[in-house]
């Protein structure tokens, strides 16, 4: 991913408006930047981000999909779930928990990697809706714990993200 993007957009304004928010914030996604470097584009897991279960949306501002791809996934749109290694939906209200096991059952959806392997997460709304830079960064952490578990532990799981085990 390049880094001449919404973040950047987000830290020049920090730098001339909070430049202690602007340090932590950059030193934050720096330490994620540096674990994640070594991980080809390639090799990092496809993952559908879906705002809303029942029609499969993807109602997000860039900052959210570049949070995701500074995680360590690779953006995978609604249309290509089949594809999917990972899916996060955002969790609007309590409707969620009986609208998702109908919804991984359709076809292509049922058929992804991500349904094989156990792999579907729900990530409260609030992580989504905060666009602030406390946010962004919260957003980071959120899906890296999700997508690169291996390296990543903030302590958001049980919090703001769960896994909807399958099993």
């Amino acid at each position: 991913m390049q880094r001449d993007s919404e973040y950047q957009k987000l830290l020049q304004t920090l730098k001339t408006t909070d430049i202690a928010a602007f340090e932590h914030l950059e030193e934050e996604v720096d330490i994620v930047y540096h674990k994640l470097k070594f991980i080809p584009a390639e090799s990092r897991p496809r993952v559908t981000l879906v705002s809303n279960v029942r029609d499969l949306s993807q109602d997000f501002n860039a900052l959210t999909q570049e949070a995701l791809e500074i995680g360590g996934g690779t953006w995978q749109s609604s249309a290509e779930i089949r594809n999917a290694e990972k899916i996060i939906v955002v969790q609007q209200d309590e409707q969620l928990y009986a609208d998702l096991p109908l919804v991984l059952q359709e076809e292509g959806v049922a058929q992804s990697p991500a349904i094989a392997n156990n792999e579907i997460y729900i990530v409260q709304q609030e992580v989504i809706e905060n666009t602030s830079s406390e946010g962004f960064l919260r957003q980071v952490e959120v899906f890296a714990e999700i997508v690169q578990s291996k390296y990543f532990v903030y302590g958001h799981n049980g919090q703001d993200w769960v896994q909807f085990d399958l099993r």
